[in-house]
């Protein structure tokens, strides 16, 4: 549905960000994660 709502393209995009996120968190607890990103958006 999104990969539909977005085109090939941007989700692409936003998988790529979504997955160096994941990389860059990953030694982090949850904890430490959600009060990294709690405030971004």
């Amino acid at each position: 549905m999104l990969w539909e709502a977005l085109g090939p393209e941007l989700y692409e995009a936003v998988l790529a960000v979504r997955r160096a996120e994941a990389e860059l968190f990953a030694m982090f607890t949850d904890v430490d994660v959600i009060e990294a990103v709690r405030r971004r958006y």
